[in-house]
């Protein structure tokens, strides 16, 4: 069985081409080519240490249907698309004092999809990209606090990309379904450049073109905070890549491929699609990265077994920028996102309880 997601290549109408994105990771999953790399690897992590949650707050905490979370100045940010807010700040020493920003639309302080989350040079401020607009706006947390919703543009992408984050170079790294390759580099003192391609599994993939290879191995792009190193992990596929910036140039410091999707690929001269197989197993649906780790957020469940359950997963890898194992973790709840204090200390997620939860837990 394998699912469609299709993309209008006469003319790219992105508000299509960003829903495309949207609804393709929640109906599709991946095949793992070679189970006994999977199986070794998380080996390689030793014992796993089982960790209980805790509230984050002592009064309930309502959402709607909240996507995104990050950790930034003492404080969790929250993206959640239903309500009269799209976002909310819990100051976490300020006695957990909570607020509620953010409007959906197309005026100048207005968001109409909301793609990333994204670390920025200051630690109050948060970047926040646009899919739709593609607009890399930042929030200023001291702002917020005191009314301000002012959330000025500070980079319009000209490349269509999926995720957006600066660099400490000044410069901007994205991802997307570029024609030869999966990121951009863009900025002022260099102009625009490519690197990469995605993943393929042998010469006949590598056939494939880029772009639409690329609908299979969609995923995540994050960063630390120093804006230096940046991850990438394939929702469809037991996949991770470590980058590393330099002033006009990336550079892989490290790729682990425990196996490849499985999907067909189907176009003509008015759509691409790369359907992937539902009886194949999600591997990394969610990641984050701060300046001393990466985690990865593992499935392993397939659409089939369980539906949209496989995109939410109770198992955490904690790995060194140079790809060393560093912790495995169980939690009791399965979260459909989460993020990281800086300190690497206490996780919070978003936690499946029948409705979705804030919770938080302590890293041994």
């Amino acid at each position: 069985m394998y699912v469609k997601s299709i993309i209008n290549m006469k003319y790219l109408n992105y508000k299509s081409f960003v829903f495309i994105l949207i609804m393709f990771p929640i109906f599709t999953s991946c095949k793992l080519g070679n189970v006994n790399d999977m199986r070794e690897w998380d080996l390689s992590f030793g014992g796993i240490q089982k960790l209980v949650s805790t509230p984050c707050l002592n009064e309930e905490l309502i959402l709607g249907r909240p996507f995104l979370i990050q950790y930034i100045d003492s404080s969790l940010l929250l993206y959640d698309d239903i309500g009269d807010s799209l976002f909310l700040l819990l100051d976490l020493n300020d006695n957990n004092r909570i607020y509620r920003f953010g409007k959906k639309g197309e005026g100048s302080n207005e968001f109409l999809q909301v793609f990333a989350f994204c670390n920025m040079r200051s630690d109050s401020i948060i970047g926040v990209y646009d899919a739709y607009k593609r607009d890399l706006r930042e929030i200023n947390l001291c702002k917020v606090k005191r009314g301000d919703v002012d959330f000025p543009i500070i980079f319009k992408d000209t490349l269509s990309s999926i995720k957006l984050s600066p660099t400490n170079y000044g410069t901007y790294l994205g991802l997307g379904f570029y024609e030869n390759n999966m990121l951009s580099l863009t900025g002022s003192s260099i102009g625009r450049k490519f690197f990469f391609e995605y993943p393929y599994r042998d010469s006949r993939e590598k056939k494939i073109p880029n772009r639409l290879r690329g609908m299979a191995y969609q995923g995540t792009l994050c960063s630390n905070k120093l804006l230096d190193s940046f991850l990438y992990v394939a929702r469809s596929a037991p996949i991770f890549i470590l980058y590393s910036i330099k002033k006009g140039s990336v550079e892989k410091t490290y790729e682990w491929i425990g196996g490849y999707p499985e999907y067909k690929t189907e176009e003509n001269e008015r759509w691409q699609s790369a359907p992937v197989s539902a009886d194949n197993k999600m591997a990394f649906i969610m990641a984050y990265a701060t300046n001393n780790y990466v985690y990865l957020l593992y499935s392993g469940k397939s659409i089939k077994e369980a539906g949209t359950d496989a995109f939410k997963a109770n198992i955490i890898y904690r790995l060194s920028w140079e790809g060393k194992p560093a912790g495995k973790f169980e939690l009791d709840y399965s979260l459909i996102n989460f993020c990281v204090s800086d300190n690497d200390d206490i996780l919070y997620g978003l936690a499946d309880k029948g409705e979705i939860e804030l919770v938080q837990y302590v890293l041994k």
